[in-house]
């Protein structure tokens, strides 16, 4: 994914001058799917680098995935969230799967994203449902979208709720996330795949989500992991 306003392509060199191409590619750390945590909005807190380094199982997590069926623009309720909340355990990732908001500002871009309507036009969870996220002890939230608040006007949680999630040390973000309509089961195993890039607020990553048996061994990896800290 590429966002006009803060990517820069240039070619350094060609195969007629030089003999090889190269190209640089300059981009911000959200231009792309990203995790981070509550340094985005605070000089306070750990890196997400951090995070992964005290986890036993460092960027997997077990995942509760969540399929809403919200437009563009509308408020993920509750209700929406309710059963999904049911199967998430303290210290689980939740992911939300928007009808595939993203994928679909793609597919009708190619690729180059006008960052101002795709946040302006995000889906968004309603104060409640944030509230329920975070009493439910989700420790990664992620989503198929690209504002958790209401990008429009004031009655999103805004940046207090944001806060408070990232009050609980080690909570981190994990968005626009794409292809989730591809998952089939509830609970699921997320390698996060970060770049590692020490001393910044969130890093570019490639979110792989194990399904089936492979999904089921991540999951006991998990549980053999966190016993050893216990």
């Amino acid at each position: 994914m590429v966002k006009s306003q803060s990517t820069e392509i240039k070619q350094l060199k060609t195969i007629q001058t030089d003999g090889v191409e190269v190209w640089s590619i300059t981009f911000t750390d959200l231009d792309f799917t990203y995790v981070e945590t509550v340094r985005h909005i605070s000089s306070h807190g750990p890196l997400p680098s951090e995070v992964f380094a005290r986890r036993p199982a460092h960027d997997i997590y077990r995942a509760v995935i969540a399929h809403v069926d919200v437009g563009r623009g509308e408020e993920i309720s509750l209700s929406d969230l309710k059963e999904s909340l049911g199967e998430v355990r303290r210290g689980d990732a939740l992911i939300v799967h928007a009808n595939s908001y993203t994928d679909k500002w793609l597919a009708k871009s190619h690729g180059i994203i006008d960052v101002n309507d795709f946040n302006l036009e995000s889906p968004y969870f309603s104060g409640q449902a944030m509230k329920a996220i975070i009493d439910a002890g989700t420790v990664m939230l992620g989503g198929d979208f690209p504002s958790f608040s209401n990008p429009r006007t004031e009655k999103g949680f805004g940046i207090e709720m944001i806060s408070e999630f990232y009050g609980r040390e080690g909570n981190m973000i994990l968005a626009p996330m794409i292809t989730l309509r591809e998952i089939r089961q509830t609970v699921v195993a997320l390698q996060v795949n970060p770049l590692e890039i020490a001393g910044v607020c969130a890093l570019p990553c490639n979110p792989t989500v194990y399904q089936g048996q492979l999904g089921q061994a991540f999951l006991e990896y998990l549980t053999r992991a966190s016993s050893k800290v216990r």
